[in-house]
């Protein structure tokens, strides 16, 4: 009689808190990797609007170009630009990317470090996707640039 009440109400019991213990440790870990995943959700956003505040106005008439070519003076280089050639623009997840591909000839290291350093002062976000750097062969203290900077605007 005894195996029997166990078998019929206490096991099943006992096999049922075993689920709920499981399903509670389950749903405590999705509960922290839900957590973790707001907080990480929170800080991009947090960084996206900070990025966005950089951005030019999509009424201003900012021209990447024009201000390669001003970014150019500033650093001493202007006379050293074999290239400046504009991208077509593209427009990715409402923004439109605005880029410049600048060749630079025999231009020193410092040079090219003043242009970089105007660039990252720039009043807008101006970001250097690409640069490669190569010595000149029979000068090694002269460098050939080649960089892409770009731009978003948001539309």
């Amino acid at each position: 009689m005894a195996c029997v009440l166990f078998l019929a109400l206490i096991d099943p019991l006992f096999t049922k808190m075993d689920q709920l213990e499981r399903k509670t440790v389950r749903k405590q870990k999705e509960r922290s990797e839900l957590t973790l995943l707001a907080a990480e959700y929170a800080a991009k956003q947090a960084r996206l609007a900070q990025r966005e505040q950089r951005l030019p106005p999509a009424e201003s008439n900012f021209s990447l170009l024009a201000f390669m070519e001003e970014a150019a003076t500033s650093a001493q280089l202007r006379d050293r630009i074999v290239g400046m050639q504009p991208q077509q623009p593209t427009t990715v997840q409402g923004y439109q990317e605005t880029a410049v591909d600048l060749r630079l000839d025999g231009v020193e290291l410092p040079q090219l470090l003043a242009l970089l350093v105007v660039l990252e002062q720039a009043p807008y976000d101006v970001q250097v996707r690409h640069i490669q750097i190569k010595p000149k062969y029979d000068n090694p203290v002269s460098l050939d640039a080649s960089l892409r900077i770009v731009t978003y605007v948001k539309v």
